[in-house]
Protein backbone atom coordinates (compact mmCIF):
# COMPACT_ATOMS: atom_id res chain seq x y z
CA UNK A 1 0.00 0.00 0.00
CA UNK A 2 1.08 3.39 -0.72
CA UNK A 3 0.27 4.19 3.14
CA UNK A 4 3.34 2.63 3.96
CA UNK A 5 5.69 4.43 2.13
CA UNK A 6 4.43 7.96 3.32
CA UNK A 7 6.72 9.67 5.85
CA UNK A 8 3.88 10.57 7.89
CA UNK A 9 3.58 6.96 8.48
CA UNK A 10 6.13 7.33 11.83
CA UNK A 11 4.54 10.53 13.23
CA UNK A 12 0.44 9.34 12.82
CA UNK A 13 0.89 6.48 15.58
CA UNK A 14 2.50 8.68 18.28
CA UNK A 15 0.09 11.84 17.77
CA UNK A 16 -3.02 9.01 17.98
CA UNK A 17 -1.94 7.46 21.27
CA UNK A 18 -1.76 11.01 22.80
CA UNK A 19 -4.95 12.47 21.31
CA UNK A 20 -6.53 9.19 22.42
CA UNK A 21 -5.06 10.78 26.08
CA UNK A 22 -7.04 14.17 25.77
CA UNK A 23 -6.11 14.30 29.83
CA UNK A 24 -2.71 14.63 29.18
CA UNK A 25 -2.46 17.11 25.89
CA UNK A 26 -0.37 20.01 27.36
CA UNK A 27 -0.96 24.13 26.56
CA UNK A 28 1.74 23.62 23.77
CA UNK A 29 0.70 20.72 22.38
CA UNK A 30 -3.18 21.92 22.23
CA UNK A 31 -1.73 25.34 20.57
CA UNK A 32 -0.07 23.28 17.96
CA UNK A 33 -2.75 20.79 17.50
CA UNK A 34 -5.12 23.79 16.75
CA UNK A 35 -2.69 25.40 14.63
CA UNK A 36 -2.56 22.25 12.23
CA UNK A 37 -6.10 22.45 12.54
CA UNK A 38 -6.36 25.53 10.99
CA UNK A 39 -3.77 24.65 8.27
CA UNK A 40 -5.41 21.62 7.47
CA UNK A 41 -8.22 23.74 6.92
CA UNK A 42 -6.70 26.46 4.23
CA UNK A 43 -5.25 23.28 2.41
CA UNK A 44 -8.58 21.58 1.88
CA UNK A 45 -9.82 25.13 1.19
CA UNK A 46 -7.05 25.25 -1.41
CA UNK A 47 -8.23 22.23 -2.77
CA UNK A 48 -11.77 23.74 -3.58
CA UNK A 49 -10.18 26.42 -5.20
CA UNK A 50 -7.32 24.66 -7.41
CA UNK A 51 -9.18 22.01 -8.27
CA UNK A 52 -13.28 21.79 -7.63
CA UNK A 53 -13.49 25.17 -8.80
CA UNK A 54 -11.13 24.93 -11.85
CA UNK A 55 -12.47 21.64 -13.08
CA UNK A 56 -15.95 21.17 -12.04
CA UNK A 57 -17.81 24.50 -11.01
CA UNK A 58 -16.50 26.64 -13.48
CA UNK A 59 -16.80 24.83 -17.01
CA UNK A 60 -20.28 23.96 -15.50
CA UNK A 61 -21.54 27.05 -14.34
CA UNK A 62 -18.74 30.01 -15.87
CA UNK A 63 -20.25 33.95 -14.06
CA UNK A 64 -19.73 36.82 -15.50
CA UNK A 65 -16.38 39.16 -14.80
CA UNK A 66 -18.10 40.83 -12.10
CA UNK A 67 -14.77 42.59 -10.62
CA UNK A 68 -14.09 45.05 -13.42
CA UNK A 69 -17.26 45.94 -13.32
CA UNK A 70 -17.07 46.78 -9.51
CA UNK A 71 -17.60 50.25 -8.23
CA UNK A 72 -18.18 51.93 -4.93
CA UNK A 73 -22.01 52.08 -5.62
CA UNK A 74 -22.47 48.28 -6.06
CA UNK A 75 -19.44 46.58 -3.96
CA UNK A 76 -22.52 46.12 -0.95
CA UNK A 77 -24.57 44.42 -3.29
CA UNK A 78 -21.31 42.29 -4.74
CA UNK A 79 -20.10 41.83 -1.15
CA UNK A 80 -23.58 40.47 -0.17
CA UNK A 81 -23.70 37.89 -3.07
CA UNK A 82 -20.28 36.82 -1.87
CA UNK A 83 -21.45 36.43 1.73
CA UNK A 84 -24.93 34.48 1.06
CA UNK A 85 -23.58 32.09 -1.91
CA UNK A 86 -19.89 31.98 -2.11
CA UNK A 87 -18.68 31.14 1.53
CA UNK A 88 -21.51 28.29 1.51
CA UNK A 89 -19.88 27.15 -1.94
CA UNK A 90 -16.19 26.91 -0.47
CA UNK A 91 -17.61 25.39 3.08
CA UNK A 92 -19.38 22.77 1.65
CA UNK A 93 -16.48 21.60 -0.53
CA UNK A 94 -14.22 21.96 2.12
CA UNK A 95 -16.29 19.83 4.40
CA UNK A 96 -16.51 17.35 1.59
CA UNK A 97 -13.00 16.92 1.35
CA UNK A 98 -12.92 16.32 4.96
CA UNK A 99 -15.58 13.42 4.77
CA UNK A 100 -13.83 12.00 1.91
CA UNK A 101 -10.36 11.47 4.41
CA UNK A 102 -12.10 10.32 6.90
CA UNK A 103 -13.53 7.96 4.57
CA UNK A 104 -9.97 7.04 3.41
CA UNK A 105 -8.54 7.08 7.02
CA UNK A 106 -11.34 4.48 7.51
CA UNK A 107 -10.43 2.59 4.95
CA UNK A 108 -6.74 2.73 6.29
CA UNK A 109 -7.99 1.88 9.77
CA UNK A 110 -9.08 -1.71 8.01
CA UNK A 111 -13.43 -0.45 7.98
CA UNK A 112 -14.81 -2.34 5.21
CA UNK A 113 -15.85 -0.49 2.29
CA UNK A 114 -19.35 -1.56 1.81
CA UNK A 115 -20.43 -1.16 5.63
CA UNK A 116 -23.30 1.41 6.56
CA UNK A 117 -20.96 3.65 7.92
CA UNK A 118 -18.45 3.97 4.61
CA UNK A 119 -22.17 4.47 2.94
CA UNK A 120 -23.13 7.16 5.01
CA UNK A 121 -19.88 9.13 4.67
CA UNK A 122 -19.83 8.14 0.81
CA UNK A 123 -23.41 9.73 0.72
CA UNK A 124 -23.33 13.09 3.13
CA UNK A 125 -19.54 12.89 0.83
CA UNK A 126 -21.94 13.34 -3.09
CA UNK A 127 -24.55 15.47 -0.95
CA UNK A 128 -21.84 18.13 0.42
CA UNK A 129 -20.22 18.19 -3.38
CA UNK A 130 -23.86 18.55 -4.67
CA UNK A 131 -24.69 21.34 -2.31
CA UNK A 132 -21.86 23.55 -3.30
CA UNK A 133 -22.38 23.14 -7.06
CA UNK A 134 -25.73 23.93 -6.38
CA UNK A 135 -25.01 27.02 -4.11
CA UNK A 136 -22.13 28.08 -7.32
CA UNK A 137 -25.25 28.20 -10.10
CA UNK A 138 -26.99 30.26 -7.17
CA UNK A 139 -23.70 32.55 -7.07
CA UNK A 140 -23.63 32.82 -10.80
CA UNK A 141 -27.46 33.48 -11.43
CA UNK A 142 -26.98 36.41 -8.72
CA UNK A 143 -24.04 38.20 -10.52
CA UNK A 144 -25.83 37.67 -13.80
CA UNK A 145 -29.45 38.42 -12.84
CA UNK A 146 -29.85 39.63 -9.33
CA UNK A 147 -27.35 42.79 -8.73
CA UNK A 148 -26.09 45.62 -10.72
CA UNK A 149 -22.53 44.56 -10.01
CA UNK A 150 -22.45 42.77 -14.16
CA UNK A 151 -24.06 46.02 -15.88
CA UNK A 152 -21.96 48.65 -13.74
CA UNK A 153 -23.62 50.99 -11.63
CA UNK A 154 -27.02 50.98 -10.78
CA UNK A 155 -27.23 55.04 -10.74
CA UNK A 156 -27.63 57.45 -13.88
CA UNK A 157 -30.07 54.07 -15.52
CA UNK A 158 -33.67 54.09 -15.93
Amino acid sequence: MLWHCSPLLHFIPPLNNKIHDIEKIGTIFGIALVMAAVLFGEVLGAVTRLVWERYWLLPHCNPPDALSKLSSENLELYERGVENNYKYVTFYANFAWAVILLIISRLHAGDRPCSAVMWLLVIVAVVLLRASHVQWTYFVNYLKNGSNVHKGSAKGQS
